[in-house]
């Protein structure tokens, strides 16, 4: 393989700026940026899926050095260094797929590595300042929580209003605290999931690698359904740490069977020939009501007794809507 031309590097550094740019964007729109910045592994695996595993390496380097040398001139709130958790999730989501593995296990090796990435940092992070890394996710935490109130105080909401709500963020830090390991693993899987279905619709659309396996056939392994009875168990019988440990259990195998509750429902939809419109407007629903996403959970969970989806059926190939 000959040497890399300086225009093979183009794209690569496209989508390293972009990568870089989304992980920004919470600096300029601090509410709205919260959420599109998880979108910041997207380009990286865009790269790979577009322009072949070299292009996805060369782009993950960029964005590294980018990020380092943006850190040499400012300090950002919140820490640069976090890019690294989605560097490593592109990574996984990007070389796993390229090897002709199951898109699955990228989304597992992404999520999997993101979380090591943020453990690791939070280890570093004490070492270097003397404190354990619970205290410095709390620390983390409480920034976080003291940036959305400065949001809301801008707001010039009523007194009785902004009460109500620093009571409300208060609670939630207290119980987030406790489901920090649960919400990390949850969160990991959920921004790699989403980031791998965004990446395989734009390869399609640009002329990538498209959609390598039909995910409304996702099945989560059997023998972890063990894992959420034994969640349950100790929530019902636990107290203390022992129940906390059960809920972030439960937390973390009910996000596997609502993505699997998620794969029945679009399976049956798309036997259906339900129109596109439709499927997005159920998905909106479900990401906006708890309820719903419970009960796509359970429906997940049942699945693997009662296989909902045993019909044979000749389905129209996933679209790329």
């Amino acid at each position: 393989m000959g040497r890399a031309r300086p225009v093979d590097w183009l794209p690569p550094l496209a989508a390293a700026a972009g990568a870089v740019a989304l992980f920004a964007v919470p600096w300029f729109l601090p509410l709205a940026g919260s959420v599109i910045t998880f979108a910041s592994p997207l380009p990286l695996v865009l790269a790979y899926r577009t322009r072949g595993p070299w292009a996805g390496r060369r782009a993950l380097l960029l964005a590294a050095l980018i990020t380092f040398g943006l850190l040499q001139l400012a300090a950002p709130p919140g820490g640069g260094y976090y890019l690294l958790y989605f560097l490593v999730m592109a990574a996984g989501l990007g070389e796993l797929p390229c090897l002709g593995l199951p898109e699955r296990w990228g989304v597992g090796a992404g999520a999997a590595g993101g979380m090591a990435a943020v453990l690791l940092l939070l280890v570093v992070a004490s070492m270097l300042s003397g404190a354990s890394p619970w205290q410095m996710w709390r620390a983390q935490w409480s920034l976080e929580m003291a940036t959305v109130l400065d949001v809301y105080r801008a707001m010039d909401l009523d007194p009785d209003t902004l009460r109500q709500i620093e009571d409300g963020l208060r609670l939630a830090e207290r119980i987030v605290l406790h489901l920090a390991p649960g919400i990390l693993a949850g969160v990991s899987l959920m921004v790699a999931w989403l980031n791998m279905l965004g990446a395989r619709r734009l390869a399609a659309r640009l002329g990538g690698m498209g959609p390598a396996e039909d995910l409304t056939l996702y099945r989560t392994p059997e023998p972890l359904v063990y894992l959420i009875i034994a969640g349950g168990c100790l929530m019902v019988l636990g107290s203390g740490w022992v129940f906390w440990t059960g809920a972030n259990l439960v937390l973390v195998m009910g996000l596997l069977y609502f993505l699997q509750g998620l794969a029945v429902t679009d399976f049956w939809l798309r036997a259906k020939n339900a129109p596109v419109l439709l499927r997005w407007a159920l998905y909106l629903l479900v990401a906006l009501e708890f309820y719903l996403a419970a009960i796509l959970a359970a429906v997940g969970l049942f699945d693997i007794w009662l296989n909902l989806r045993r019909r044979k059926m000749n389905l129209p190939p996933e679209s790329e809507e």
